[in-house]
Formats: C-alpha cells, sequence, structure tokens
C-alpha cells in the first residue's frame, strides 16, 4: 500500500497537470483499518452513536462489510451531528461530526488525495498538512519579516470559510487532478449530507462540514487555487517589490515591501474572493506597519508600532539586546482570558473534587498551554496565566465550605503538597519570529 502511494506522489509530482484516474482501488481494507486505528479513540459519536470501542469489539468484520459496501455502491454517507462551541466573542461555532465509518472512509481517502496534493500545495501553507503544524508558520512569520524586505502586514480573515465554500467550484478544482467517479462520488456524498440539529435534519446549498475529517483537506485545496496559487503567479509578478505569503488552514498574513504594493492586494482581493463566495471579514482584515522601521515611523507621529494577530499571538516589534531588530509574541488577550474562563468553570463544577484529582487535571491544562504558547518571548503571558490559575483554585477551594475566603498562608501550603506546574519554555527560540 506505501508502495502505492509512494507511487502515486511521484507522479503527481512528475507531471503537475496529471489527472488520475483510478485510485479507488488503493482504499483496501488494510487501508481501511489503519484509518481506523488512527482516530481519536475518545472522539464524540456521530448519529447513530457507535463509539470507537464499540466498533473495536469487531472490527476486523466491521471494517471487511464496510469495504464490500464501498465496493458495491452501497455505502451512504450519513447525516452530521451539530454541537456548538463557544467563540471569544460570545457567540457559538457550529461543529458536525460525522459517524464513525464516515471518518474511516474520509481519513482512508484522504490518504491517497494527499499523496497528490502534497505536490501541489505551496510551502507557504502549514495547516492541515502532514508533518507541518502552527509554530513552524509561526518561524516562518519570523524568518520572513526579520530577514525579508518587509514593511507592512495584510492580515487575513475569511469570514465562516467552511461554510462558504462554493461546492461547484470544489468540484471543478479537485476534477483538474481526479478524475476517478467512484472517488469523486464519495466526495459529493459528503459535502452535500445534511447535518441533524436539534431533531431537525439541515441541508444547505454551500460549505463543506466543519468537523468532517476530510473538511481540512478540501478546504485547503478550495483556498490553494483561490488565493495562494493565484497570488504566486498572477499577482506578485506584478507588484513592485517583495511580497510573501504565510498560511494555517484559512488563517493567513500576507508581508510586503511596499505599502503601494499591499493597499493594491487588498484592493482586488475582495473581488476574487467574491467570485469563489468566499468574503473577508471587515474589522479582522486589516492593513499595518509592521518590519524593522515600524518602531522609528510610530515615533515620528508619537504612537507605538503597530502589532497583529496570527494563531493566538500577537505579534511585536521590538530589539535584542544588542539592540537588533525582532518579533516578539505574547498569548492574544482574548485567547488568555478564554484559557482562564474555562479553568474558573471547571473549578465550579469539580470543586468538591479530592485535591489529588483536582490538582491531577489543573496540571494538564496547565501542560497544555504552555506546550502551545511557550515560545521565549512569551514567558511574561505564561507567568500571568499560571498565577491567575493559582488565584482561581485558591478561590474555588474556599468555596468548598461556606466559610471565609481560605489565607494566602494556608493555601501556600496547600500548594507545597499539590503543587502545580510552573511556566517553562516548550518551543526553541525561533519560534518566538526572533531573527537577530
Amino acid at each position: 500500500m506505501s508502495t502505492q502511494i509512494d507511487r502515486i506522489s511521484e507522479l503527481a509530482k512528475e507531471d503537475p497537470k496529471r489527472r488520475f484516474f483510478s485510485i479507488a482501488h488503493l482504499i483496501t481494507p488494510e487501508a481501511l483499518y489503519a484509518a481506523f486505528q488512527g482516530l481519536r479513540k475518545k472522539a464524540s459519536a456521530g448519529v447513530d452513536g457507535v463509539t470507537y470501542e464499540m466498533y473495536e469489539k469487531d472490527a476486523a468484520r466491521n471494517i471487511q462489510q464496510l469495504h464490500e459496501k464501498l465496493k458495491e455502491g452501497k455505502y451512504r454517507a450519513q447525516p452530521l451531528r451539530r454541537i456548538y462551541i463557544p467563540k471569544e466573542n460570545g457567540k457559538q461555532r457550529p461543529i458536525s461530526i460525522p459517524s464513525l465509518e464516515d471518518k474511516i472512509v474520509q481519513k482512508a481517502t484522504g490518504e491517497v488525495l494527499n499523496a497528490i496534493y502534497e505536490q501541489d500545495f505551496l510551502e507557504c501553507s502549514y495547516g492541515f498538512r502532514p508533518g507541518r503544524g502552527p509554530h513552524q508558520a509561526l518561524n516562518e512569520v519570523g524568518r520572513v519579516i526579520c530577514t525579508r524586505p518587509t514593511s507592512w502586514i495584510l492580515e487575513l480573515d475569511i469570514t465562516a470559510y467552511f461554510d462558504s465554500i462554493v461546492r461547484g467550484q470544489l468540484m471543478e478544482m479537485i476534477e483538474k487532478r481526479v478524475s476517478d467517479g467512484s472517488v469523486l462520488r464519495l466526495i459529493r456524498k459528503w459535502i452535500r449530507v445534511g447535518v441533524i440539529d436539534e431533531g431537525r435534519l439541515l441541508v444547505s446549498e454551500t460549505g463543506t462540514g466543519q468537523g468532517q475529517t476530510i473538511s481540512p483537506l478540501l478546504a485547503n485545496i478550495y483556498l490553494h487555487y483561490v488565493l495562494y496559487e493565484w497570488f504566486e503567479r498572477e499577482v506578485k509578478p506584478r507588484l513592485k517589490g517583495a511580497a510573501h505569503e504565510i498560511r494555517f488552514a484559512d488563517d493567513a498574513v500576507l508581508c510586503f515591501q511596499y505599502r503601494e504594493d499591499a493597499e493594491k492586494v487588498l484592493g482586488v482581493l475582495p473581488k476574487r474572493f467574491a467570485r469563489f463566495g468566499l468574503t473577508l471579514h471587515p474589522e479582522k482584515t486589516r492593513l499595518v506597519n509592521f518590519g524593522r522601521y515600524a518602531e522609528e515611523h510610530a515615533k515620528r507621529r508619537g504612537m507605538k508600532p503597530a502589532t497583529f494577530d496570527f494563531l493566538g499571538f500577537t505579534h511585536i516589534c521590538a530589539r535584542s539586546r544588542r539592540g537588533k531588530f525582532m518579533v516578539n509574541v505574547r498569548t492574544m488577550k482574548k485567547r488568555l482570558r478564554r484559557g482562564l474562563t474555562a479553568v474558573a468553570e471547571w473549578c465550579r463544577e469539580h470543586r468538591h473534587e479530592p485535591v489529588d484529582q483536582q490538582q491531577k487535571t489543573l496540571n494538564a491544562k496547565l501542560r497544555g498551554h504552555y506546550q502551545y504558547y511557550g515560545c521565549p518571548t512569551n514567558s511574561r503571558s505564561l507567568w500571568q496565566f499560571y498565577r491567575a490559575v493559582c488565584e482561581i483554585w485558591r478561590k474555588w477551594l474556599s468555596r468548598r465550605t461556606r466559610g471565609k475566603a481560605m489565607p494566602w498562608a494556608k493555601y501556600t501550603i496547600y500548594l507545597r503538597h499539590h503543587p502545580l506546574l510552573r511556566p517553562w519554555i516548550t518551543h526553541p527560540w525561533q519560534c518566538a519570529g526572533s531573527r537577530v
């Protein structure tokens, strides 16, 4: 199987215009079983209520039956189960959960499609790709700003990206590379399937269903053609100075040497996006003066240098101890608030659990926070988060009884016996975006 996938990758790389007419046969029982093993075991169940543990009890037979349904054309995608998760602005983000068998088939199909599209995707794309992650995107932002002529940053935000994708145009893009009717029919089933929301079946005309296993890959394909291939081939050659792009899923920053280039791109982007059903968020899409000369320009106007946000970090113009330009990062304020709100809510709901168990869970939450935000120049925000968590825990431990608030002296003893993890840097220096 891996040899066949490697051959697909080689052919796709050799000829960027090659179309693949026969790839469905690569979705074998072995590929389906490997996809099943790669799923999160404790993920939420879909509308059928089948969990990983239930399916695992007779996985070999279940996988074989699933493969037979695919071969005989009897496979049917099930409606998605809709849930909502809170956003920073107080609104809710809809997430669509597919059934377990749909996850399996989507993951196995995605492995085959990735072999093709990994040869097409540009180096500037970091989201939902094998061997890539958000900190590599952050590294690249810092590298470009500090080592390339960069003076202007265009911060992009697409409104409801996953829900706005035009399905017909998406399929046209996929058909540039894939002509296997069986695979195309699978993709059409997944993007057209309805959503069960509070007992009602809802069917939309656009979107890919954020939460489906296949959706990130489809979203990458769409934006590759809509923005990044267009930007590389048509926009960059017409610009006066240097320009660079860094993207993670639908979050992106474009870096420009000259303001007139940045304004020109900002002027045409809404028209380009409108052709594909997409809209730039009017408040979150903005152009900022940022780079090694931004401090000097801002000082002349009696202002502080502008900052921009990307992947949960606020990027700030700074200087090293030797006076060389660098980019510092801080945890975005709304991300910090969101994390602390989640900790406070957990402490409120579990305040009567044994202290040992509370300590274990809080340390897991702190560890997860440090693993993402633990960049060298972000120490202040890490300690701010740690101290706030300590205070929140003290508050809710005090409410285990109706007595007075726990004195700090007593709480210090609690922490001595049940310590909370102190901040540490989890990523190498370059993740802070510094190049001195």
